[in-house]
């Protein structure tokens, strides 16, 4: 028994109620209440299927409509991080080393690009080394020519 209880009844305690309340509780009933033992065994499995059906409640961590749109949601946020992250940012693009003008087609352009700025007073930059000799001069403009003005295997002229 615990002391702090307030419904516990201690020896030598009265009771805090209205004395008519106090008078109707000590009275003994009048009649006997006859609850057929049909009724009394239905109440009682109608009351063991309710709390049956409050236990399993209990143990349910995530109820089901929360659990699909919480799925669906985790499965897009890791669908954006594989996409976003592996993805290269646009800025970063990478071009043949043939391709001068960065346009992203090795065509005659290229050579002509590379050609003038070979006559003029600017030095090009050491990617544009196309056949790997370690010189950046006419023989690379006219490597990038031929290759793109190259028809490839089985093509018509």
């Amino acid at each position: 028994m615990h002391y702090s209880d307030p419904n516990t009844r201690r020896d030598g305690e009265e009771v805090e109620a209205p004395p008519k309340l106090v008078a109707a509780l000590r009275e003994p009933p009048a009649r006997r209440v006859f609850v057929p033992p049909a009724v009394d065994l239905f109440i009682l499995n109608a009351a063991r299927r309710h709390l049956a059906r409050h236990e399993r409640r209990k143990f349910q961590f995530v109820r089901p409509w929360i659990a699909w749109p919480a799925l669906a949601t985790a499965c897009l946020a890791i669908v954006g991080l594989v996409v976003f992250t592996t993805r290269r940012p646009s800025s970063v693009q990478t071009f043949a080393r043939e391709d001068i003008n960065h346009d992203g087609r090795v065509d005659i352009l290229d050579a002509f690009q590379l050609a003038r700025l070979l006559q003029s007073e600017t030095k090009p930059a050491a990617a544009s080394d196309v056949n790997h000799d370690g010189v950046v001069d006419w023989r690379d403009a006219e490597f990038i020519a031929g290759r793109a003005v190259k028809l490839g295997k089985g093509g018509r002229s």
